[in-house]
């Protein structure tokens, strides 16, 4: 490590490294759920809607692990800008990433999948809890007790 650098550089650096990757990942999850559910000629088989179920819970389980990780990274910045801490920011970039989610429920819902909708929907739903629970939590309660620092 150089000797400008912060004690967290190498954190921040294999963070982002996760980020990209997840990121990559999910964009991958997402569109080979659209490809599996428009070009499948048989969506009702079982072995189909397993599939697409399969495909939707790692695509929501790598969104938790990518909200988790974009978050973390908070903890560690000294000498951040006051508006990066307020909550409302980082509650539309939560709902952009819940939003994200719900559509694979409706798009379920548009090819009269519903039995995989209300599955796939329930999944959504206890993931999106976990998630207000764990990450949300955690940065609603350093955006409040978070030192700030008085410029000079």
């Amino acid at each position: 490590m150089a000797k400008d650098e912060g004690s967290y550089s190498a954190y921040f650096d294999h963070n982002r490294t996760i980020v990209g990757v997840l990121s990559l990942f999910s964009g991958f999850l997402f569109t080979s759920f659209t490809l599996l559910l428009t070009l499948l000629q048989d969506r009702v088989a079982i072995l189909s809607q397993v599939t697409i179920l399969f495909l939707l819970v790692v695509f929501y389980f790598s969104l938790y692990v990518l909200l988790d990780n974009l978050e973390m990274g908070f903890h560690y910045i000294e000498n951040m800008p006051p508006l990066t801490l307020k909550v409302r920011p980082f509650f539309n970039l939560l709902l952009v990433f819940y939003l994200f989610g719900t559509a694979t429920v409706m798009m379920l819902l548009l090819f009269n999948l519903a039995y995989l909708a209300l599955i796939s929907g329930m999944i959504w739903t206890i993931i999106v809890i976990l998630s207000i629970a764990s990450t949300v939590r955690r940065f609603y309660k350093q955006s409040i007790t978070r030192y700030w620092k008085k410029e000079p």
